[in-house]
């Protein structure tokens, strides 16, 4: 634990590359809960959400409205979405050579082996179950955070 009052290490690490999270979620109490956990795992800037997986996709592929956005360091990926699956979503990116370097974390309410596995095959980097514990879950988003933002060297980010 570090003191209150210095700037925490992991912190100045992120921010200093410029980490991007996506959270692809469509319940909006639990992107309010992402989100906060993201905030007290010491994530204040660089977090954009989307609703669904279309938007998901539009994002990633600076469509639309998200012509100006960075790609992303790391996506959150809720499994259950609406319009375009999560799985469907995962498929697309992780077979897009421009976007198949982007770390996908995916995140459901049950750990059934058969949405597990497909996640796997699909070249998902993690699945998690949820945890019902907001305490837990902010645990898990805190770790996932420290682990990707500043343990991993990320691939470089193909020239745009």
């Amino acid at each position: 634990m570090t003191d209150a009052s210095q700037p925490d290490e992991l912190e100045i690490a992120a921010s200093h590359r410029g980490f991007e999270v996506l959270v692809v979620q469509s319940n909006p109490v639990d992107t309010f809960l992402t989100v906060e956990a993201f905030k007290s795992a010491g994530m204040t800037s660089g977090l954009c959400c989307v609703t669904d997986g279309e938007d998901a996709l539009m994002y990633v592929r600076r469509e639309g409205k998200y012509t100006n956005v960075r790609i992303p360091d790391l996506i959150f990926l809720d499994l259950s979405q609406p319009k375009i699956s999560g799985l469907e979503v995962l498929k697309v990116i992780k077979s897009t050579k421009e976007l198949m370097h982007i770390p996908i974390v995916v995140a459901a309410g049950s750990d059934d082996p058969k949405f597990v596995r497909a996640v796997y095959e699909l070249n998902g980097n993690c699945f998690i179950r949820k945890p019902g514990e907001m305490k837990e879950f902010a645990r898990f988003i805190e770790s996932c955070y420290q682990f990707w933002a500043t343990v991993v060297t990320l691939c470089p980010k193909p020239n745009a």
